[in-house]
């Protein structure tokens, strides 16, 4: 864990309201550094890739609100355990490095967190949002809460120094839960969600690492809107990313795996390699989703790296250390359409405990119809009265 300078001066931040602890910034880079709870509003930038915008070190509850972050490496990072941090209407883009090999930084990190809570943020060119580890009380009313905020090409590759960045990439998401595990209120929810090919480097968009909810209380996703996901290397045939991972990672018993996750409603369009998936875990369902991909890139150049739109697959069965537990992963009344090698590939679910009701896309797979699911998720926003970014 990466811990902000306590050697700081002092920075004049605008609060939200009286009487709030005072923190520490760097006036030269206009870092901050939080050593107080309380409620943080302001412009703050990094053009040190080793130093994050914010770094929260208190475990007294955090609110960083309206407003603009931008840096070369982590824009928020908790510096201490059992944070407590809300994140809302903050508008925060991704620099650069400008060090050899050295990763965009994400939009948020946090381990050994208490409780997380990710609102109605614009996120440009970062590497997304990883949490690690939840150590907070059981019983919380909130978790991790990821909802209504909007990304533009989650980000990868690595600086080559010279103001660009090569093809090398590091895995990253949108969201990543590592190893948060047992923990109920748990939900990603009405994001939205886009990458355009050569200009983004994701992984898989949502990926839940040996992690879980619970039996009352699974790990939710739903109505998000995700369009694109591509390797760095377009030409490349050598994938592994894609939309929504409901279940990844092998563990040594049962506790250590991915286990009660549903994923339902939600949007999943052109996103390489697979749409929807289970590789590991159990007890995780995905319902009522719409997956779709053309297989191509927009100039219509078919993607090496495309596979399938939905799959249920023990991934761990042949390399498991221990006999790997794969059981009750399902889905039920998707409705999919997916093209590889301008071939229908909508599902592959040779370990699905049930498979029922799924639904092939009728007709042809065009861009026109991956514009429509655009339109679908601007009527439903405005149906449904939710607002995705900063208000």
């Amino acid at each position: 864990m990466v811990h902000g300078s306590h050697n700081l001066a002092k920075h004049l931040v605008a609060l939200a309201f009286l009487g709030i602890a005072a923190s520490a910034a760097n006036a030269a880079s206009n870092v901050l550094n939080i050593v107080a709870g309380g409620t943080y509003a302001g412009q703050w930038e990094s053009d040190d890739p080793a130093v994050p915008v914010i770094t929260v070190n208190t475990t007294d509850p955090v609110v960083i609100e309206n407003s603009t972050l931008r840096g070369r490496g982590n824009l928020i990072e908790a510096g201490v355990a059992h944070t407590r941090i809300t994140v809302r209407n903050v508008h925060a883009t991704g620099l650069i490095p400008n060090v050899v090999g050295k990763p965009q930084g994400r939009f948020l990190t946090a381990e050994s967190f208490d409780s997380i809570d990710i609102e109605n943020n614009e996120l440009e060119q970062t590497a997304g949002i990883y949490l690690l580890t939840y150590a907070g009380p059981p019983k919380a009313d909130v978790t991790v809460k990821i909802t209504g905020n909007r990304a533009h090409n989650i980000d990868g590759p690595l600086s080559d120094s010279a103001g660009g960045v090569g093809i090398l990439t590091q895995e990253v998401q949108f969201v990543q839960l590592d190893q948060v595990q047992h923990v109920p209120h748990i939900e990603i929810a009405w994001n939205e969600v886009t990458n355009d090919p050569g200009a983004s480097g994701v992984e898989d968009v949502i990926n839940i690492y040996k992690s879980s909810g619970t039996p009352q209380s699974p790990i939710r996703i739903h109505d998000n809107y995700i369009n694109g996901a591509y390797p760095a290397d377009l030409t490349s045939a050598d994938y592994s990313g894609g939309g929504i991972m409901l279940a990844d990672g092998n563990a040594d018993a049962p506790d250590g795996l991915s286990a009660y996750v549903v994923a339902f409603d939600n949007q999943v369009l052109n996103t390489t390699n697979y749409g929807i998936a289970i590789a590991a875990g159990f007890a995780c369902t995905m319902h009522h989703n719409r997956i779709l991909s053309t297989g191509t890139l927009p100039d219509g150049t078919p993607l090496p790296a495309q596979n399938v739109g939905a799959y249920i697959w023990n991934s761990n069965k042949a390399k498991a250390k221990q006999p790997s537990v794969f059981s009750n992963n399902s889905g039920f009344a998707n409705r999919i359409g997916w093209l590889k090698n301008r071939q229908r590939n909508d599902w592959w679910v040779p370990d699905a405990a049930r498979w029922k009701d799924n639904v092939r896309w009728p007709g042809q797979i065009t861009p026109q119809t991956i514009d429509a699911e655009r339109t679908r998720w601007e009527k439903k926003l405005k149906q449904q009265k939710v607002v995705v970014g900063p208000h």
